[in-house]
């Protein structure tokens, strides 16, 4: 048992929370070429939902600008060499675990009976998944699409998670090395 124990915490202390889901890189951009960002302009879109999106994003756009300036890219609004477009989603998700044989009622009768494992849910819990999209703003072509997935839990979110993620995210980047 404490060998199991074992294992198991050692196995969850080397899992990172934050999955890379999504990683495409378009192999024909220049990425020596480009030298500016900006984001992609959103208050066209109807308003959020709610306050705590819009500081989220927030967080992340300043996030994802931190790494680019990291990596020599320069923000801007007057004609920008890469276009930086964020989408996020949260999905509420099912846990579920199987019975075994041993939670298979007692049953005394008819030979056709059977009995098989089922999934059965256990809770619920929230997944947040983050886009980024980088696009060429000359060729109006996407040169890198990412995407990062946790599972959010009910505090809130901080800035240096936010990084975290956002780091993680940034190792798998084509352009500029840090």
């Amino acid at each position: 048992m404490a060998f199991f124990i074992g294992a198991v915490i050692t196995s969850l202390g080397s899992c990172s929370r934050y999955r890379i889901i999504r990683n495409q890189t378009d192999n024909s951009a220049t990425w020596s070429s480009y030298r500016t960002f900006a984001f992609v302009d959103t208050n066209r879109i109807e308003a959020t939902p709610r306050d705590t999106y819009q500081a989220a994003v927030a967080q992340v756009k300043q996030a994802v600008a931190n790494e680019l300036a990291r990596r020599g890219y320069q923000q801007t609004t007057d004609n920008p060499d890469l276009l930086v477009n964020l989408g996020t989603v949260v999905k509420e998700k099912t846990q579920t675990r199987p019975t075994t044989i041993y939670e298979a009622p007692l049953y005394i009768g008819q030979r056709r009976y059977s009995w098989r494992s089922q999934d059965v849910p256990i809770g619920t819990y929230q997944e947040g998944t983050v886009s980024l999209h980088v696009v060429d703003a000359q060729r109006n072509a996407l040169v890198w699409d990412v995407a990062v997935s946790s599972v959010l839990n009910q505090r809130r979110v901080t800035t240096d998670q936010v990084s975290e993620a956002v780091a993680r995210v940034f190792e798998k980047f084509p352009g500029k090395a840090q």
